[in-house]
Order: structure tokens, then sequence, then C-alpha cells
């Protein structure tokens, strides 16, 4: 019988398991974990838990069943995990896809003796327990395991050769990176599992109680690892709905809301967080040579930089001369001309979407009146709407960039261009007849949602009574 690869197996095995939900994933889990410990044979164990993991981030509740060995590993940075690439080189995240090779590392060749048995251990205390156990064989475990990683990796800091092969057994230079977090992590283990159950999983309000409760993990952390102190307050960053609320217990640490006690807080990689996400929307939102703007995507960014810089601002005092001032003035810079540069053109889309042609023979500067002659061309005509969407959006965030002038200019712009044409085109409907009075009805639709579009309902409704009466007229 003729068995197909293994390759495509493994492909649609994953593309299976990812349309389940968290809470199937979660009980699928459970029942592998429970098989494993058994000893049941012939179950590609370790190839579905890694496929599932992303969908058991994503689960609110309580995980069923008792936890395995590996979980327990990860813990302590469980809310430091990300399902691909780092969102922020800042925040310390780590992929999931590296959680098993570095386990594999540790199995095999930093603690090939000692695992198996604080593993053993842990399994057996878990099932008496029917949950995490918290005390004995796991600090043991994250102690050891953080140790040994660390020490391995500083070896091959100092060994070009043995970093290579390092990266080779591991899967990549991004694995070698992720393992020295999670080493990082697991040297103040203790105070990451006493932060995850002083803090809900999701916070909306980092209000004082939870400022005072991490406070006081964080200035224990920090007597104890003074440089792996700073993943308390980022796994409690990874709960917020609105991370920039951490600097609020910069604040509280610092004694002062300004950049400089912060700094001498320990806690300036908080701020970096933020300065690092400034500068990354400012460069991302670069327009990008013989590429159209995606206008969309440009009005998240402005809007997201506006609300990130105002609240980091409010929390923190920054000079304009320090550091951090000059580094968000440059970035509001990059951001503003990038703007400016995206909405040059809005005043000839909207030539181009609602046209005018000269009348009489005055030269260049004669009169100039809305050209009936042909359909409208509603790609044109959809263009233009998305410039408007744009300006409406980013004139609310203009002023946090510096842009308030521009933005004001181009809507000025419209304004004028839009009066004279509603004005022209109201004209030419009473006297149009046949085609052109079907175009100047379809124009006259355009520019209505042009006016709702811009937030001027009351204008837009003005202007479809009046195109009413005046086809009246024609007719």
């Amino acid at each position: 019988m003729e068995t197909k690869p293994a390759t495509p197996l493994i492909e649609r095995l994953n593309e299976f398991l990812s349309r389940l939900t968290p809470g199937t994933a979660a009980k699928l889990a459970a029942g592998l974990e429970r098989e494993k410990r058994r000893g049941t044979p012939g179950l590609p164990y370790d190839l579905i838990l890694s496929s599932i993991r992303p969908l058991l981030g994503k689960w609110e509740g309580t995980r069923p069943g008792v936890p395995g060995v590996v979980r327990q590993f990860c813990l302590p940075f469980e809310d430091l995990l990300v399902d691909e690439g780092r969102p922020s080189t800042h925040m310390r995240h780590i992929r999931r896809s590296s959680v098993l090779p570095v386990w594999g590392w540790l199995e095999t060749e930093l603690l090939p003796d000692a695992l198996p048995d604080i593993s053993r251990r842990l399994e057996e205390k878990s099932a008496r327990t029917s949950g995490i156990a918290q005390s004995g064989s796991l600090p043991l475990l994250h102690a050891s395991c953080s140790s040994a990683i660390l020490s391995a990796l500083e070896e091959a800091r100092r060994d070009g050769a043995l970093r290579r092969k390092l990266e080779r057994l591991l899967g990549g230079d991004a694995v070698v990176e992720d393992a020295a977090e999670m080493a990082r992590a697991l040297a103040v283990a203790p105070y990451l599992l006493a932060v995850r159950d002083a803090l809900p999983k999701h916070i909306v309000d980092f209000d004082e109680g939870m400022v005072a409760a991490v406070a006081e993990i964080y200035e224990e952390a920090r007597a104890t690892a003074l440089d792996s102190a700073i993943y308390v307050p980022l796994v409690a960053v990874a709960r917020m709905h609105e991370p920039w609320q951490i600097m609020r217990l910069a604040r509280k640490l610092a004694g002062f809301g300004n950049e400089d006690a912060v700094n001498r807080s320990g806690l300036a990689a908080l701020g970096e967080i933020f300065l690092g996400e400034l500068e990354e929307i400012a460069e991302r939102a670069q327009p990008k040579r013989a590429a159209p703007v995606d206008l969309d995507d440009l009005l998240s960014r402005v809007t997201r930089f506006a609300e990130l810089s105002q609240s980091f601002i409010r929390e923190i005092d920054i000079r304009r001369c320090s550091d951090w001032g000059n580094r968000i003035l440059a970035a509001r810079v990059r951001l503003s001309t990038a703007l400016t540069e995206a909405t040059g053109k809005f005043e000839l889309e909207l030539a181009r979407a609602l046209p005018l042609h000269q009348v009489g023979s005055y030269g260049k500067n004669g009169p100039r009146r809305p050209d009936m002659s042909a359909a409208p061309n509603f790609d044109r005509a959809d263009k233009v709407l998305a410039c408007l969407r744009f300006l409406r959006g980013v004139c609310t965030a203009a002023e946090s960039i510096g842009a308030q002038a521009h933005c004001r200019t181009v809507g000025q712009q419209i304004e004028t261009y839009l009066s004279s044409y509603e004005d022209g085109l109201i004209e030419d409907l009473r006297r149009a007849k046949g085609s052109q009075l079907a175009n100047a009805q379809a124009y006259l639709e355009i520019v209505i949602a042009c006016r709702e579009t811009l937030g001027d309902a009351g204008i837009a409704a003005t202007l479809r009574r009046r195109g009413q009466v005046a086809v009246a007229q024609a007719s």
C-alpha cells in the first residue's frame, strides 16, 4: 500500500487543528498530556501540542487536566509568548515555536541526568494535587534550566564555532535569542509567578492597588536578580489593554515623574518599549517608491502614534531637550512629513473625480464649470472618498504630530473646491437634458457622499434637496 509523504500529512493535520476552537484545543491538550503520562505509544504528542499552542494562548479559562512539565517550564514567561515574530524588540517577546527546541536542548545536552528526575517528581506531584506544583521541584526546574542555558550561552558567546553549532542545533539565531530570554525570565521565576497570581488576565485599568502589588514584587526581584527584574513589569504589560499604563509603575518607583528618575529606578526599558514603537510607526509610515499609499493603514498608524505619545507624555514629564524628548520630536517630524506627502495630492484627486471644463474664450483664467459630457469614473470617486475619510480621521490626531496647520490647509482647499463645484452643478441640473442630466445626477450623488464622508450631514441633506428642486425645474 502506498503511503503519502510525511510533510503533506503534517500540513493537513496542522490545517485541521487550526480550525479548532480554543476550548476544544484545551480539552485536546489535556487528553494528550494524560495519555503521554500513561505512556500510550503511537501518538505524535509534541507535533499536535506545538500546532495547537497558539489556540491555547487564546483560551480565557482555566486549562483542564494536569499540566505537563513543558507547560510548567513555560509558566513564568507564558505571558510573553507570541505566535510569530516579535512585535517589539523591547518587549522581550518569545516565539512559541522556540519552546520545544530549547526544551529538547535541555533534555539531551544541558541537563540529561537531572531533568528526567525533576520532571518525574513534578508530574507525580501535579497528579496528586491535580494542578501546578508551585513548590519543591518547580523552583528547582526553573532555576536549573536558567542556570544551564545562561552558562551554555556564555560559553557560546566566547567561541564562534560553538555559537554556530548551537544555532544549527536549535534551528537558527532567533531560537538562540529566545533561549536567552527564557533563561533570564526563569532567573526571577518565583516573582513572575507572583505577578501572574496578583493580576487579572486582562487589565483594563492598571489601578493603584495593582501598581502597589507589582512595585513590591519588582523591588524584591531587583534585590535578587538586578538584570532580570525588568521581566516583572513586562509580564504586567503583556496583560494590559493599554500598555502605556505601566509607566504608572515607573512613576511610583522613581518617586518623580520624569525621565531621569525613571532611568535611576532601573525601568528605562519600559520607556524604550513605547519610544521604540513610536519610532517604528514613523519608519513604516514613510512612502515607498513606486508603491501607492495605503491610507487606511497610515491612518491607523497616525492614530496609534497620537494616542501613544499623548498617554506616554501624560504619565512621564519629558523635557524637550532630553534624550526621550528628542526622539519623540524626531519621530513626530518624520510622521508629519509622511502625512504631508500623503495628503499633498488630495485636491488633485478631487478634481479628477469631479472634473471641471473651461467655458467661453477667456484663455486659461476663464470660468470653469462641472463637466457633464461623460459619466463619472467611479474608481476615481472611490479613491477620493478614501482620501476624505483619511483627512477627517487624521485631523483629530494632527496636533499630536504637529501637522494641524497642513491638515487645515488641505481641508480648506477641499471645502473651496466642493463649494464651487456644488453651485455650478445645481445650476447645470436646471438646464441639463438627456444623458447630461443623468450624468449630473450621478455627480450629485458623489458630491453628497463626499460631504457625508467629511461629516457634513447637514450640508449633504441640503444639497440633496437643492438637487431635487433643480431636477424638477429642468423637467
